[in-house]
């Protein structure tokens, strides 16, 4: 163990006072914050007029309303047969229907100024009901806790459960899980065949095992890359602070849970690479080892990013996201877009816990076998026939 705990001191001091990684990683949380700067930008409303121009329609069970809603500055005009069919006229925001106490809204979805409807159509109905149950009678607190108990009935005409914010968070998501992998996978790599070419390695076989050299390799990069993982996580953080989407994400659940991933995602790869690559002797053939397993993530990758956003909750997101080389791409994006489970995220991590032992072994073996071959590149069934 104390072998182990050198070779991964070693490796972590070397990629981390590395200039070029040092470099790389405060321009990239640089850019991250830069990001949410623009955001705060874009999704700034304070610019916009605190009274905007909304017409609404009312059917003839909702006239009753109509002085309310214009007291409140919204322009009504009558409308008569169904509410969906008035919407096709470009100049109503939305329609009101029904029970005049419990209004339903009718609204094409993505219709303009609909929250603003929605509010002005709320404070309509309790003054509507306010009078015609207390008259001029009533208490300000009485007034206040009739508003805040009514009810009101909103229904998006062609409606879509797509969240700007969600899906953002996701593809932010899948997309570190990604840059993990592919950091993880090069510098294992790249650091395992520069020691097998430059001979170095025989040296440190003369007092350590070497599956322990591994072991040490991989822990070594491994801190390395979470350390830089962390940085970019608390510049996302802050990136949503400064763009104010910050209340729409569960930040005390989610970011932990994010971390999780990254670092099981990067065992599962970059220990089967460890081992792969003992069996290539120049850095000219670490494309022979890294290019299949960066193609292997890639495949998740994308289906987390393109059908999962959209397809949380399907059977085929839910057996996907148990499949270990899969759940660190899918359960994140899951867990942005939708209300997982938390046993399914047990169950998940469960079944990659189990699933590292093998990988590793593997790995182990394939290293130990390989890691004193020099020339040609060993074939993976040469290597598991060698005894």
């Amino acid at each position: 163990m104390n072998s182990i705990s050198l070779v991964a001191r070693r490796e972590f001091r070397a990629q981390t006072r590395s200039k070029a990684s040092i470099i790389s990683t405060i321009v990239m949380a640089i850019l991250i914050i830069a990001g949410g700067v623009l955001g705060k930008f874009l999704l700034d409303d304070e610019d916009t007029p605190e009274v905007v121009s909304a017409t609404v329609g009312v059917t003839s069970d909702t006239a009753p309303l109509t002085s309310y809603l214009e007291d409140t500055g919204l322009t009504v005009v009558e409308v008569s047969g169904d509410p969906a069919e008035a919407l096709t006229d470009e100049d109503i925001n939305a329609v009101l229907a029904d029970d005049p106490s419990i209004p339903t809204i009718y609204a094409v979805d993505g219709a303009e100024d609909l929250e603003l409807v929605t509010e002005l159509t709320e404070l309509s109905t309790s003054n509507y009901l306010l009078t015609e149950t207390f008259g001029d009678e009533a208490t300000a607190e009485v007034k206040q806790e009739f508003i805040d108990s009514q009810a009101l009935t909103v229904e998006i005409i062609g409606a879509s459960d797509f969240d700007p914010v969600a899906f953002i968070v996701g593809v932010l998501t899948v997309s570190l899980v990604y840059l993990t992998i592919v950091m993880g996978v090069s510098m294992l790599a790249m650091g395992v065949v520069e020691e097998k070419s430059s001979r170095v390695v025989e040296l440190l076989l003369a007092t350590i095992r070497p599956r322990d050299l591994l072991m040490g390799k991989f822990l070594g990069i491994g801190l390395a890359i979470f350390l830089m993982v962390a940085v970019y996580v608390a510049a996302m953080v802050t990136a949503g602070a400064i763009a104010g989407v910050l209340p729409d994400i569960n930040i005390a659940s989610y970011v932990p849970m994010l971390l999780v991933w990254v670092i099981l995602g990067y065992i599962i790869y970059a220990s089967i690479t460890g081992g792969l690559a003992a069996t290539v002797s120049r850095q000219e053939d670490i494309g022979a080892i890294t290019t299949p397993v960066i193609f292997l993530s890639m495949v998740p990758f994308y289906f987390a990013m393109f059908y999962v956003p959209n397809n949380p909750d399907t059977l085929l997101s839910q057996v996907m996201g148990y499949i270990p080389f899969f759940s660190p791409f899918v359960m994140p994006v899951r867990a942005s877009v939708s209300d997982v489970p938390l046993s399914d995220n047990l169950i998940a991590i469960g079944i990659c816990l189990l699933t590292i032992p093998i990988l590793a072994a593997i790995a182990g073996k394939i290293y130990e076998r390989s890691i004193l071959h020099t020339g040609t590149r060993m074939k993976l069934t040469e290597v598991l026939r060698n005894k």
